[in-house]
């Protein structure tokens, strides 16, 4: 028969349930200041928000401290300040498999002309979805189609032509047009991914359009085909 001899005395037993009362209440007052700072951000005010968590930074606890970074990033982002919502969320998506985190990094770098860091964020939330990606996790391709017009917002429409492309791809790989079929794949409908790409193909060669046209008729079905030819009908100076 064993005993343990580690022996304990009572103040230390003192020490250890003092150690747990001041974790849980730093814990708990470190909640209770990021739900202000969450209420905060709702109400637009954002430069207090960052004020407020700038405040947490210090946090032991990895999520407290994910959160504060994370709200930090979007009241600059929200503030339409993209050079420093750029850095936050590419610092905060370094350490992390979620590729939402990696998407919000993709959108920053782009809106801040930070094109070489926006490509490389690119590749890796598609890769980090494709490995990690549950169904609370943006899709790739409104990853694409985001990127896309993000993209296009800076007036870099070559850039954007070739997310066009790569959505234009899906579409005709998978032909359905039903709008319950495309939105279970986190696609918007044929006509509406069209008419919110119209500025980018305004930019390309009036032949190459035609191209597009055709390729999508011959791969779509009776309901696709329709609407490209509606909107192809419509087009400014076709």
């Amino acid at each position: 028969m064993k005993i343990n001899y580690d022996y304990i005395t009572y103040e230390d037993v003192l020490r250890a349930r003092r150690m747990a009362y001041e974790n849980a209440f730093e814990h708990n007052a470190t909640d209770s200041v990021l739900n202000t700072a969450r209420d905060v951000f709702s109400q637009g005010s954002f430069d207090i928000c960052i004020k407020i968590c700038e405040g947490l930074l210090d946090s032991k606890d990895p999520k407290q401290l994910y959160d504060a970074k994370k709200l930090i990033a979007l009241s600059h982002y929200s503030k339409q300040d993209f050079a420093s919502s750029d850095e936050a969320f590419f610092a905060l998506a370094q350490n992390s498999n979620n590729s939402d985190d990696w998407f919000n990094a993709v959108i920053s770098a782009t809106l801040n002309r930070n094109l070489e860091r926006s490509k490389e964020c690119f590749g890796v939330a598609l890769e980090k979805y494709t490995q990690h990606g549950h169904q609370r996790n943006m899709p790739s391709v409104q990853l694409m189609l985001h990127y896309m017009l993000s993209l296009a917002n800076i007036e870099e429409y070559e850039l954007a032509f070739e997310q066009f492309n790569m959505l234009k791809q899906v579409y005709e790989k998978i032909k359905n047009t039903d709008e319950n079929y495309l939105r279970t794949r986190g696609l918007e409908k044929i006509g509406d991914f069209l008419n919110v790409s119209q500025e980018i193909l305004q930019h390309i060669e009036a032949d190459k359009r035609k191209t597009i046209q055709q390729e999508l008729i011959a791969a779509l079905d009776e309901n696709g085909k329709v609407q490209v030819d509606l909107f192809f009908s419509e087009f400014p100076n076709s």
